[in-house]
This record gives C-alpha cells, sequence and structure tokens, in this order.
C-alpha cells in the first residue's frame, strides 16, 4: 500500500484485489442466504460479538459488506416500501469529548461547528474557511486515529488505507504533536490512562465492564471505553424504538455499529425517518453528562 501512490500498476493491481474479495466473499456467495419461503436473507446478529460491546453479524455477515463500487445499492426494499437509515454522526468523536471533557471538543459539538474542519484548521494553523477540501480529509484521519492513541507511524499507514491520505513520517509526527496541543482534554485522559496502565480493566460511560486476562495494550483501554459506549448508546436505541414504530408498518431490518436501518411504507418514510431520529436522539441522551451533544444524520 505504501507504494501504491507511486506506481499505478500496483495501484490497479491492489483495487483487483480488493474487489475480488468483495466479490468472492459477498456477490458470490450472499444468494445462498436467500430463505427459501422469504425470500429474503435473515443473517444472525450478536449481542456482544465484539469485545467492546458491539454487535457482531454472521451467516452472512452484511456489517461487513462494502460501501464502495456499490454492493450495499444491492440491498433493496419491498416493492412500495423504502430504506430509511438513521446514522450517529461523528459517535465516537463525541463519546470521547464526552469522556475526556475537552473543552475544544464539547464547545465546537455545541456549537453545530464541523469538527474535521476546526482540526484541519487547528494543525494547518489557518481559519475554517481556509480550510481545503484535502485538508479537512487528514482532519478525519487525525481525528479518528488520534483519540485512540496511534503512533506517528500508525496514523500515516490509517490515513493512507483508510482514507486515502497520503502524510510524511515528518508530517505525521506535526500532526500528532499539533492535535495533542489542541485538544488538551484529550491529552489529560491519554496521560491518566498510561499511568493507570497496570489496570486490566474498563469501563464504558454507564459503567459497563471489559476485563482482561492479561495487561491490555493502551490503545485498547483507549478504544473500549469510547467505541463500548457507542455501542451502548446504539443499543438503547434500538430498545427504545420498537415501541415507537408499532402500527406504522415500518420494521428494523439491520444494524451496523453506529447506524440503524429500517424498512418502511413510503408515504411514511419521512414521519418514520423522525420517530427514528428522537429515537436515536432519546438513546444517546441518555449517557450524557452535560447539554445537549447528540447528533444523527438520515439518509
Amino acid at each position: 500500500m505504501a507504494y501504491s501512490a507511486r506506481y499505478p500498476l500496483l495501484h490497479e493491481f491492489i483495487r483487483y484485489r480488493t474487489l475480488t474479495y468483495a466479490v468472492q466473499h459477498f456477490s458470490s456467495k450472499l444468494p445462498g442466504h436467500i430463505h427459501p419461503l422469504t425470500k429474503r436473507i435473515h443473517p444472525n446478529y450478536h449481542q456482544l460479538g465484539a469485545a467492546t460491546g458491539r454487535f457482531s453479524c454472521t451467516d452472512p455477515n452484511l456489517q461487513g459488506l462494502p460501501k464502495k463500487n456499490g454492493f450495499r445499492e444491492c440491498a433493496i426494499p419491498e416493492p412500495k416500501f423504502k430504506l430509511v437509515i438513521g446514522d450517529y454522526s461523528q459517535i465516537e468523536l463525541r463519546v470521547a469529548a464526552e469522556i475526556s471533557g475537552d473543552p475544544r471538543m464539547l464547545r465546537a459539538y455545541q456549537n453545530g461547528h464541523d469538527l474535521h474542519r476546526l482540526t484541519a484548521s487547528l494543525v494547518a494553523q489557518k481559519s475554517m474557511e481556509e480550510v481545503t477540501r484535502e485538508e479537512r480529509q487528514s482532519a478525519k484521519a487525525i481525528n479518528f486515529g488520534l483519540i485512540f492513541g496511534m503512533g506517528e507511524e500508525g496514523l500515516q499507514k490509517y490515513a493512507r488505507n483508510t482514507y486515502g491520505v497520503n502524510m510524511t513520517r515528518e508530517q505525521a509526527r506535526f500532526f500528532r504533536n499539533r492535535f495533542f496541543q489542541v485538544y488538551q482534554g484529550i491529552t489529560r485522559w491519554h496521560e491518566a490512562t498510561i499511568r493507570g496502565n497496570n489496570t486490566r480493566e474498563t469501563r464504558t460511560i454507564i459503567g459497563r465492564r471489559r476485563l482482561w486476562k492479561d495487561q491490555p495494550l493502551i490503545t485498547e483501554l483507549l478504544n473500549t471505553p469510547i467505541q463500548g459506549t457507542s455501542a451502548d448508546i446504539t443499543k438503547k436505541a434500538l430498545g427504545i424504538l420498537p415501541g415507537k414504530l408499532i402500527g406504522t408498518g415500518a420494521k428494523i431490518i439491520g444494524t451496523v455499529h453506529d447506524e440503524i436501518i429500517l424498512e418502511v411504507p413510503e408515504e411514511k418514510a419521512e414521519s418514520i425517518a423522525e420517530i427514528l431520529k428522537t429515537a436515536m436522539i432519546e438513546g444517546g441522551r441518555v449517557f450524557e453528562k452535560s447539554p445537549d451533544r447528540s447528533g444523527s444524520d438520515f439518509k
């Protein structure tokens, strides 16, 4: 991956391998999971499938369906129905702000600012209006990577592999140093976690505990309360939602981490989207320690 940007042929080969893997593991196998009576696919969701408390999905793993190249467009509703999808906006960053109490992050969310654009402006030391699309993309990698304690090499690889952003080692070092300068609350939380790194447990905001048999990595101690709280919030929303959907004809047909997917009658799509939004916000507010910081996007 490190050389694909410089060698077009290698880039195309990697793209070919990625598509081949997706076709072999999804397109070719999904028809075998179609139920003979319902003509639908009914995967198994596991309540505590991941160590952090996230759902996992098997037989088949529809959570792993690639976002790119049209794979998800293959999932369509019944005639006269629509899919309504609710997705918590930047939930892991919001949880990190809540846990760490970082004043700059909290203020950004309370004021409705774009945190990626804010980070880009702080790192590049320019106004938010001057931030370019490429700089905002780099800030995504910086935000999502560094809240979990990545080093400069990890950030460099994560930016390239996840966001298609090429950073030199020197740039990754500068971005990392600058991030922890401007987000002092995150810095203090990381330092406190490192000082207490002899612990073998951690908890989400509501106290759900994860235990380790052996000494965990610092990145695991940072990741679990964030990703775990995100999972708790989504599950709370899923618990609230069925009561609100009674009589609407809508069905919960899937969840992908911080995303909830409904199949709804076409004529009720807008009203049910509002119901879904309300349930997701209610689910998030249970976990708040301070004023409204919830956010959700709907498709």
